[in-house]
């Protein structure tokens, strides 16, 4: 110790070299322990690079395939292929984005509600306008109802969008219905009797067993209104497919009928019919339509026995000369029919089809 006093800075030289020597030692050990991983990481990709050379077997007894510049390129044309036939296929289930119903993103509830409120307003002043009737004690709210007889409900939450997208496909049947019938001043008249929705939104029953009019969510025991229905078959088939079903129910003749189905299927909107029936209207509705009788399916025997003339007919062998053939007269033989038509109708979508902010031109 009295050495190390009188030697003082020559023993602290020697202590800082070892300790020196010794953090070198360790540095060098934890290089060569990362050189080696370093090695072992590029052994493995070596490796594996020699066997994508080399080739891998896909099917037994066909030559490996290797990754070599014509096999990329072949990958490539695949690819390409793929993505192609993807978007030919969307564009089959979604049509062209110009033809697509989109909601509004970010839209808020109030605005929705007033949104609603006023088409539902301009329809039923469209109705009367065009001749379109409805039942005077059942006034049709267009899938709607829940918010037109509840002052106050607005849609919430996620539902927007999807709610508004709704609004927008119902305008699109509705109007075309308008749209299918003749023009012809003889045109009869189509009795709307409602436009059904299927409901994306429900109400939540708080404890007392009466509807909150103001919360959603998929809840059991949740209520549905007079004009919302569950679809009994559609196109849809998630996550390939996905769709909104609507069902439209009125009186009308068939070549109203003929029409508002061909002016759907020519629309280019992604709108298919699931599902029609057809049945003889209640005798309410051909009240409402100003016919109390079923219509004829054809003009009665006895009727038709009594218009023909059968003294005008030679007799065989004869020599009297034969009379002049009357003038025809067309005759109606089916009389048009009215019926009661319901119609079930699917817009579909590609899942990945997500709504835009974009705002559609008011109509």
């Amino acid at each position: 110790m009295e050495n190390f006093k009188k030697n003082k800075g020559f023993y602290t030289l020697i202590i800082v070299l070892v300790l020196g020597f010794l953090t070198g030692v360790t540095l060098c050990f934890l290089s060569n322990n990362s050189r080696a991983e370093e090695e072992k990481k590029l052994a493995n990709q070596l490796s594996n690079y020699r066997k994508l050379l080399k080739g891998q077997e896909i099917i037994s007894g066909v030559p490996p395939v290797s990754l070599t510049s014509k096999n990329v390129d072949a990958s490539k044309q695949d690819y390409d292929a793929l993505v192609k036939q993807r978007d030919d296929l969307r564009l089959v289930i979604s049509a062209v984005s110009t033809n697509r119903f989109v909601g509004k993103e970010n839209l808020a509830s109030s605005d929705l509600a007033s949104s609603i409120k006023q088409n539902v307003d301009e329809w039923t002043k469209l109705a009367a306008d065009k001749d379109i009737r409805m039942l005077p004690n059942e006034k049709c709210d267009f899938g709607f109802r829940r918010y037109i007889r509840n002052p106050g409900t607005s849609p919430k939450g996620a539902t927007l969008a999807k709610v508004d997208q709704q609004l927008k496909i119902i305008d699109f049947l509705y109007t075309t219905l308008v749209e299918a019938r003749s023009s012809s001043p003889a045109r009869t008249a189509v009795l709307l009797q409602s436009i059904d929705r299927e409901p994306i939104e429900t109400y939540e029953i708080i404890a007392a067993g009466k509807p909150n009019a103001g919360s959603f969510g998929p809840v059991d025991g949740a209520r549905g209104e007079n004009d919302e229905f569950s679809p009994t078959r559609t196109f849809r088939n998630p996550p390939l497919i996905d769709g909104l079903s609507f069902r439209v129910r009125f009186v009308a003749t068939t070549p109203t009928l003929r029409t508002f189905i061909n002016k759907i299927r020519t629309s280019g909107r992604p709108v298919v019919i699931t599902s029609i029936e057809i049945n003889n209207p209640q005798p309410e509705s051909l009240k409402v339509l100003g016919t109390n009788t079923m219509a004829n399916l054809g003009v009665p025997s006895q009727a038709i026995a009594d218009q023909i003339d059968f003294t005008a007919t030679p007799v065989l062998g004869s020599s009297a000369t034969p009379t002049a053939p009357a003038k025809e007269e067309r005759k109606v033989v089916v009389h048009q029919n009215f019926s009661e038509i319901t119609l079930q109708i699917d817009y579909l979508y590609a899942p990945e089809d997500k709504p835009t902010s974009e705002a559609e031109p008011k109509k």
